[in-house]
């Protein structure tokens, strides 16, 4: 069966019913956009091809339970992919003696004020597929930059030195792609998600 114009509502429906080439399918379009989304936050290409397969794995394990009325597949399987990197980071950094340049996602929100806040972190999960639905309208050097900062609790500079970009054009792409959020979400959302700061 071929699949090039099934929509991804259909290959889900395929998938829950235990289609193995519908899986394949979904991987073919998809893969490659989590492995960049694992990569942005691991910097570790066997972690991430771990996380891309375990996500894929997750999707056929739990494709009956995909409702199209609270996102679309892709807000899904992207939710998916960044909860298992979220794991992956939580262990990388429990792992470690020492906490770089003191931002620690599994500080207790007094201890860290920083953009590694847990608070902010968790308030972002408040509505999570809507902003990952927002986060594919942006450019893709702004939409890494958010991701390293909001979901892979870097600070500016750390992201600048990650990079190998100027501090300059780091806040610049992230002041433009929280403009762009603002116009796509509303200004009442980025307040609630701390995205406005």
């Amino acid at each position: 069966m071929v699949f090039e114009d099934t929509d991804d509502a259909q290959l889900m429906t395929l998938i829950s019913e235990q289609s193995r080439p519908a899986l394949e399918a979904l991987y073919e379009r998809y893969s490659n956009t989590v492995y960049s989304l694992a990569m942005h936050m691991l910097r570790d290409a066997g972690k991430s091809e771990e996380v891309t397969q375990d996500a894929f794995f997750n999707v056929w394990r739990r494709a009956g339970s995909y409702n199209a009325s609270r996102g679309s597949v892709t807000a899904w399987l992207f939710s998916i992919a960044h909860n298992r990197t979220i794991d992956e980071l939580r262990k990388r950094r429990r792992d470690q003696t020492h906490v770089q340049h003191g931002v620690d996602l599994t500080n207790k929100p007094e201890e860290n004020n920083g953009s590694g806040d847990p608070m902010r972190y968790a308030t972002l999960q408040f509505d999570r597929s809507q902003l990952k639905e927002a986060l594919f309208t942006l450019r893709p050097e702004q939409r890494e930059i958010v991701i390293l900062a909001y979901f892979g609790g870097l600070t500016h500079s750390e992201i600048s030195n990650q990079l190998g970009q100027p501090l300059g054009t780091v806040k610049t792409r992230m002041r433009l792609a929280l403009k762009k959020l603002r116009s796509v979400l509303g200004p009442q959302y980025l307040e609630q998600t701390d995205l406005g700061l």
